[in-house]
């Protein structure tokens, strides 16, 4: 019976040791940032009212869910760069620019958000990525021009429906070597004014 005790004191102390060295651990030697080189755009709601044009993206995203045919209009010219950094002491190797690549957007805020799927079709080709060694706070960066993410950035489309402020997040997809799925990295968000005119 006192060994038995002994025992449960011994691992009671041993996680209780052990339990902060794993809260400890960091995240990781490469970080995701969004940056805005522009952050203002102008609300084109193609002559339509906010609430007309909000009105009229649902009806299609509706439509394309349901697999009906639907065009979807343009997708939002923008001008980000999603930032890949190193942020350990020693050189790392990621794996960028290729089919298994992806990035996603989270738009929040200002006069509501609709998502739809872009109906085009993709070539049956896969692309290989390719290897990017970062020194110790160096970055990678991928230039991003339209709101558009998912495979090959253009699997879906993101809307702002109207005037407001906007925040808006990312993640990313990085790849193995051979074109597997590797870590996916999220930003902090940043913000994104959308003004009358």
């Amino acid at each position: 019976m006192m060994t038995r005790l002994l025992l449960a004191q011994v691992f009671t102390l041993a996680v209780a040791v052990v339990a902060p060295a794993r809260d400890e651990k960091p995240a990781g030697p490469v970080a995701l940032t969004l940056a805005a080189k522009t952050d203002t755009y102008t609300f084109d709601g193609g002559g339509k009212t906010a609430a007309e044009y909000k009105k009229e993206l649902e009806a299609t995203a509706k439509a394309l869910e349901a697999g009906e045919r639907a065009t979807p209009p343009k997708a939002l010219a923008i001008d980000l760069v999603l930032r890949l950094t190193n942020t350990s002491k020693e050189d790392v190797t990621i794996y960028v620019g290729g089919t298994p690549n992806t990035h996603t957007f989270e738009l929040t805020g200002g006069a509501g958000v609709v998502t739809m799927r872009n109906p085009i079709a993709f070539p049956a080709i896969f692309i290989l990525p390719k290897a990017v060694t970062l020194a110790p706070g160096q970055s990678h960066e991928v230039p991003v021009k339209t709101l558009a993410d998912g495979r090959r950035g253009l699997a879906r489309l993101v809307f702002w429906t109207g005037p407001g402020e906007y925040k808006l997040a990312a993640k990313y997809t990085l790849s193995d070597a051979r074109g597997g799925k590797g870590p996916e990295l999220t930003s902090e968000p940043v913000k994104i004014t959308v003004t009358d005119k």
